[in-house]
Parts: structure tokens; sequence; C-alpha cells
């Protein structure tokens, strides 16, 4: 059993390590190979001094205890990325066949499989330690030489003691994140169920999202600070406000086909159906809303906030379109948004609400029953 549970740890970790890590090794081997063997020295050297100085770095390596001291903590880096890539692997779906086939063996055959699987992913530090520690026994540094290869021994004994450890570990269930602690006995709208799902595994493209709205408020507003009560302004404003949530709008078209492709079983008109999911702008746009109503009154905010959810009721039904794609997609909102920009430039802006209402229900009425998913 241990000589297969070999073979299959191998294939499985190391060569999957290698394929991931393959441009940095290669790079790093190619600049020490040039280092070594194609570097010029400053000035004027004797013959007899161009070996030293070309394997300078190797001989500091294995003489001078500072540059030795780099070099291990190098390799205890290195250490640290081989396990927290192996530590990953193990814990994939598709690796859990290991805790009920692998773990069946005894722990120390399973210490030295995950020995021998170390070793291998060491086998480009070790080429290199190899060739310092010859360099240091011709010069004569053989305690330094043999301390290196000591302590790369027991990174890999301790790596191997970890990873045992982990792989022997039970499996705990995940806890439920804090929000579904929380509203676990609310009453969740069919049409708010998007806005959970970025609060429970969103957060960043929720996060990233807000950032780009507040830096493009932000540049807009320096490029034109003689101009911050314009109405002009704050449409252009909204206007970017709304680009920025793209993003999400498209996640959101995503998530509806995945998870709620049973809803035109339900017996909801069509009218709530297209209103009914502008909920979830309303909680996810909750930051910017509350911004236009402390800072310009409750009418321009009205107006501003009126025009923000035509936008992207209009990008939202876009994706309905038959067989549109993200690039399709995003020429799209790019193009609406130059649209709006003139729009807006000559004083229409209020039209563009319900221009844009009504275009999206044309889109919606048209597209709506179609069972084309976006190609991702």
């Amino acid at each position: 059993m241990l000589p297969l549970s070999n073979i299959a740890l191998r294939k499985i970790f190391v060569d999957g390590f290698y394929r991931t890590h393959a441009g940095m090794l290669l790079f790093v081997f190619v600049m020490l190979i040039s280092y070594c063997l194609f570097i010029n020295t400053l000035g004027t050297v004797m013959p007899d001094q161009i070996d030293f100085w070309q394997f300078f770095f190797t001989i500091s390596l294995v003489s001078n205890p500072l540059i030795m001291a780099f070099y291990l903590i190098a390799s205890a880096l290195y250490t640290y990325k081989c396990l927290k890539y192996l530590l990953n692997q193990l814990f994939l779906p598709q690796q859990e066949f290991l805790y009920y086939s692998f773990t069946s063996s005894s722990k120390k055959q399973q210490f030295y499989s995950w020995c021998v699987v170390l070793a291998y992913i060491f086998i480009p530090v070790w080429c290199y330690t190899l060739y310092a520690v010859v360099i240091g026994i011709v010069f004569g540094f053989y305690l330094i030489s043999i301390g290196i290869l000591f302590f790369q021994l027991l990174l890999i004994i301790a790596g191997a003691y970890i990873i045992l450890k982990e792989s022997n570990r039970l499996i705990e269930s995940s806890k439920p994140n804090w929000l579904i602690r929380v509203s676990r006995k609310w009453s969740k709208p069919v049409f708010l169920l998007y806005s959970f799902q970025v609060f429970n595994q969103s957060k960043l493209a929720y996060l990233l999202t807000k950032m780009l709205s507040w830096v493009l408020i932000s540049s807009v507003f320096v490029l034109f600070s003689d101009l911050e009560d314009n109405f002009r302004l704050l449409m252009l404003i909204t206007s970017c406000i709304v680009v920025a949530h793209v993003v999400l709008i498209y996640q959101e078209k995503i998530f509806n086909d995945r998870y709620l492709s049973f809803l035109p079983n339900f017996p909801f008109s069509r009218a709530k159906v297209f209103f009914g999911f502008c909920l979830n702008y309303l909680i996810l746009l909750l930051p910017e809303i509350c911004w236009m109503t402390t800072r310009f009154g409750s009418l321009i905010s009205l107006e501003l906030v009126a025009f923000a959810f035509s936008a992207i009721l209009l990008f939202r039904n876009l994706l309905l379109l038959n067989e549109i794609q993200v690039k399709g997609f995003l020429i799209g909102v790019f193009c609406l948004f130059f649209l709006f920009y003139v729009f807006i430039m000559f004083g229409l802006g209020l039209m563009l609400i319900p221009l844009n209402v009504i275009v999206a229900w044309l889109v919606f009425r048209r597209n709506c029953l179609n069972d084309n998913y976006i190609d991702i």
C-alpha cells in the first residue's frame, strides 16, 4: 500500500505544485545560473580569481553566517509556501478520498509518505544547496555546509508532521455565517435573496464596488469643484455610481439563473417581477442614497434615486437579450453611459428616467420568458 500511496501523493501534490509554481521556479533557476556562469566583474580581475568572484554568492552562503541566515530564512519561506499549497489542496472536495483511504495506514507510514512528498518538492532547493555544499567543502567550510543540509532536513520533518496532524484531523462542519445565524428566523422575500447572497459570500465584491463608487464621486467633485450644486453634475455622478455597480448587476443575473430558475413558475405578475428585484438595489445602494438625502435635500435626492433605479433597470434587462455575453454587456453599458452623458449635458437628464424605464420594460416583455442563460 505504501508505494501506491506515494505514487498517488506525488501525482496529486508534487506534480500540481510544480505546475502551479513553474514560472517562479524557472525564474529563480535562470537567475542563479546567469549569476554563477555569466556575470562579469567590475574592473580588472586576475584569471585565477575569476572563479572565486563568479561563485562569490555561493561561497558567501557557506562562509558568511549572515548570508547563510538569509538563505535559511528563504528556505523556511519556501517550506511555508509548500505547506500552504499542500494544505489547501488537501482540503479540496476532490481530495476527500484521502481521509478514507490514505489515513487508514499507520501514522509512521503516513509520516514517511509526506516526507517523501516534501523531499520531491524540495528538489530545486536541494540542487542549489548541494551545489553550495560542494563549493563549501572544496574551500574548506565544512560546518556551515552540514548545518544548512541539517536545517532543511528539519524543515521537511516539521512540515511532514504538520501535514500528518492536519490530514488525520476530523473534518469539522463549517459554522454558519453570522448573517445566517442572525437572519435564520427572518422572513426572506424571494426578491431580496441576492442581497443576502452579497453580504454572505460576495462581501469583497461589494466593498470594492463601494470603494470604486466613492473614488468616482470624489474624482468628479475634484474635477468640477466649482459646480458642486449643479444638477447636471449630480446626474453625472449618479450615472457613475450606477456604472460602478455593474459587476453586482451582472452577478445578480448569474445568481438568478443558477438559484432562482424556478421563478417563472410562480404566480407573479410581470410588473412585480420587473420591479421586484429593485429591492436588492435599494439595500445595496443604501449608503449612496443616505449620502444623497443628507447632502442635497429630499426633492433632488428623490430625482437622483429615481434616475439611478431607472438606469439599473435598463442595465439589468440588457442581460435578458438573447445570447448576450460579458463583453457585449459591458460595451452596451458604456455606450448607454455615453448617451446619458449627452442627455445630461443638454439638460435633458430627467427625461432619461421615463425613457430608461420604458426601454427596460420593452426589453423585459420581449425576453422575460427566454430560457437563454449568460455564457459565463
